[in-house]
């Protein structure tokens, strides 16, 4: 029994000074692989959001632009003092051509106005409605580019007329 004891205590102190002296060289190493593995994981991660982040913000940078420019290109300037007009219709009933007026105006053409054309010994008048002024015919070109695109209508570029043809 004294030795069975001996044998047990001594079997302990071995046990224990075994496990005192620290992991083995090999469990280092793959304590350190494994750390390092997960370092790189992490930097991978965050270069991959970092490109995701990239890639978003020059997307979103590459539509502002492209709507600056669609801005740009199909904004159309009117000018009191412009010698072009578009015609979007011709009606002729006076009070037709008046009511159309503000319905060009409840689309956003505040510039709406009619023209009287024709003779009155003749009877052949017509009210034109028009969209103007406008100073040039590329200026002109644009807004009845507009008008097709997204009213779907028929306009033709006309000179602008007097103000004292034009009824109010």
């Amino acid at each position: 029994m004294k030795r069975l004891v001996i044998f047990l205590v001594t079997s302990s102190i071995a046990i224990g000074l075994l496990n005192a002296c620290g992991p083995s060289e090999e469990e280092k190493k793959r304590r350190e692989q494994a750390r390092q593995d997960s370092l790189e994981q992490v930097r991978q991660q965050r270069l991959a959001q970092q490109r995701q982040d990239s890639i978003e913000q020059a997307r979103q940078d590459s539509i502002k632009a492209a709507e600056k420019r669609k801005r740009e290109r199909n904004r159309i300037e009117f000018d009191s003092d412009g010698a072009f007009s578009v015609q979007v219709e011709a009606w002729r009933s006076k009070h037709k051509a008046q009511s159309q007026i503000q319905k060009w105006k409840d689309r956003g053409y505040e510039n709406a106005y009619v023209v009287k054309y024709g003779t009155e010994e003749t009877g052949d008048i017509w009210f034109r409605v028009r969209l103007g002024h406008l100073a040039t015919k590329e200026m002109a070109q644009k807004l009845k580019d507009k008008l097709q695109r997204k009213h779907n209508e028929q306009s033709w570029i006309s000179m602008a007329q007097d103000s004292s043809e034009t009824t109010e």
